[in-house]
């Protein structure tokens, strides 16, 4: 009989996974968290991919009475999640077939974001001071004891920098929470409560691990460069690739894998963003899955794999897998991912990025740039992005020189005809 794989909610980058199980003769099963696919994710979702396509009767844990059952008999090896909204269904659905996974009783520091810092305060290690409440009298409370304005206010289990604000005053939090309690969020969960935030100051941090019988392999490491935006927080800037070793790159290390613990991951991907700060690293907030919107093949040409080549090696090849777990990764090539960013709202008229950016000796690739007649927001989250793009090279120099005219293209307005 063949080997037979789960992936809970194969969106986003967990759409590249399944491919790799098909080719290697393995039987794989889509699982929807939810009885409909959020119009984020649809887009990515490849349902050719997979054998069987299983939807609950709804999103409650009675739900997936039937799909329990049916995975029952396919007796999958594994069951993962493909994207965040995955995480937490993955866990109940390995913890109750006893396949290797996070454990269903700490699915909830790994989703929400105050348990998240919670967690690791209680671990002893760096953490937000926080608040989280549904009573906007009790957020401005806490604001104001804390006379350290701005506060960041955010969804609790959202994704993308989704709803997330930098309040400097009473009025800018108050239209924050208004924004979030009781919404939908991009994930597609009701917003019950509001989480707030002490803002931390520093350099941002990208750490991405696969994990085995508890034991965490560093795959990469980014610097995170973000700019503030009026009405939403921070947008993602450029993520510049670094080697393994320096001090900094120590330092965060040896902390992550402390909080990778504290938090339950014991096997597969995760995603961490982490702030330097004046008294070291403190992470910002993990997800126990790959990164989200990475192109995988531009990670291949810079380190020889990538979270999804690592992901499915742990899976498909634990052995191998095992060999790799205490080898600290080497950087090939430079690597650049900038992420454009609009200005405005409009509907796109021409996409000039193809022409004008493929001839930079650097560039590589570029993903979910819009195509003619698909409108565009204002870029206030990872969600109303305009795309991204991937430059890889053996001189950092050339790479800094391409990364400047893309923005200057960019800031003249050439890339995007809109109406």
């Amino acid at each position: 009989m063949k080997n037979v794989i789960c992936i809970v909610d194969a969106y986003s980058t967990g759409a590249a996974l399944a491919p790799f199980f098909k080719q290697a003769g393995w039987f794989c099963i889509h699982v929807q968290s939810s009885p409909d696919i959020t119009e984020e994710y649809l887009p990515t979702f490849a349902p050719e991919n997979f054998d069987l396509l299983l939807a609950p009767a709804s999103s409650q844990l009675s739900g997936f009475a039937a799909i329990l059952e049916q995975l029952k008999n396919l007796q999958p090896r594994y069951i993962i999640p493909g994207t965040e909204t995955g995480v937490e269904i993955a866990d109940y659905l390995s913890s109750l077939l006893a396949t290797p996974g996070n454990s269903w009783k700490s699915s909830r520091l790994r989703r929400d974001k105050f348990a998240m810092q919670e967690a690791l305060r209680q671990g002893g290690l760096a953490a937000i001071p926080q608040c989280i409440t549904s009573h906007l009298e009790e957020a401005l409370a806490w604001a104001d004891a804390g006379q350290e304005w701005p506060v960041v206010v955010k969804p609790v289990d959202s994704a993308g920098a989704d709803s997330v604000r930098f309040c400097s005053n009473s009025e800018e939090l108050t239209q924050a929470f208004n924004h979030i309690i009781g919404k939908k969020n991009k994930l597609g969960l009701t917003n019950t409560h509001v989480l707030l935030q002490e803002r931390l100051h520093g350099q941002q941090f990208i750490v991405n691990a696969v994990s085995m019988n508890g034991e965490h392999l560093i795959t990469e490491i980014w610097s995170d460069d973000k700019i503030q935006v009026s009405e939403a927080s921070l947008i993602c800037e450029k993520e510049i690739l670094l080697p393994y070793r320096g001090e900094v790159q120590q330092q965060l290390i040896a902390y992550i894998k402390q909080a990778l613990t504290l938090l339950g991951i014991h096997e597969g991907p995760s995603h961490s963003e982490i702030m330097w700060t004046k008294a070291g690293p403190v992470l910002i907030e993990t997800a126990a899955r790959m990164q989200g919107t990475i192109m995988h093949d531009a990670v291949i040409s810079a380190l020889g794999y990538s979270h999804v080549t690592l992901t499915v090696e742990r899976y498909l090849e634990p052995e191998k897998f095992a060999q790799r777990l205490h080898q600290e990764y080497e950087r090939k090539e430079h690597l650049f991912c900038v992420t454009l960013a609009s200005k405005s709202d409009g509907v796109v008229v021409e996409n000039r990025c193809e022409a004008l950016i493929n001839h930079l000796p650097s560039y590589f690739g570029m993903m979910h740039t819009p195509e003619k007649g698909e409108k565009i927001y204002r870029t206030r989250d990872l969600f109303t992005n305009p795309g991204i793009i991937y430059l890889c090279h053996n001189s950092e120099e050339q790479i800094i020189q391409d990364y400047k005219i893309i923005r200057q293209l960019e800031n003249d307005g050439l890339l995007f005809e809109l109406a």
